[in-house]
């Protein structure tokens, strides 16, 4: 793939994962699982897209790329440990590791 043509794919696909990981991001509650859910959804689209070629480029560095956010993870799980709750932020960050971990090796074997 042409470099220009990658990275406008790149910028594409990304732009739309950001775009969905903000919306999904929106949601407020106790607990932070909107971007539990759009860490865990990335996880598994990168499994699904591993080995798959030119769509890897679009779905894992761009769509799964911006969907994920390490920095709002952290940045989340820093406020519920000084704001709100201990036990919540531990439960975030163990959350935050495990299911996208999982949901990735179960993708990965689905193929």
């Amino acid at each position: 793939m042409e470099l220009t043509v990658a990275v406008l794919t790149v910028a594409f696909f990304g732009g739309l994962g950001s775009v969905v990981r903000h919306w999904v991001g929106s949601w407020k509650c106790v607990f932070p699982f909107g971007i539990l859910l759009a860490n865990s959804v990335a996880s598994f689209i990168v499994g699904i897209a591993v080995g798959q070629g030119e769509l890897e480029l679009a779905l894992i560095s761009g769509f799964a790329g911006g969907l994920s956010t390490f920095s709002t993870f952290a940045s989340q799980t820093f406020e519920l440990w000084t704001t709100r709750s201990k036990a919540l932020a531990v439960l975030n960050a163990a959350l935050n590791l495990v299911i996208p971990a999982v949901l990735f090796a179960t993708a990965v074997i689905l193929l």
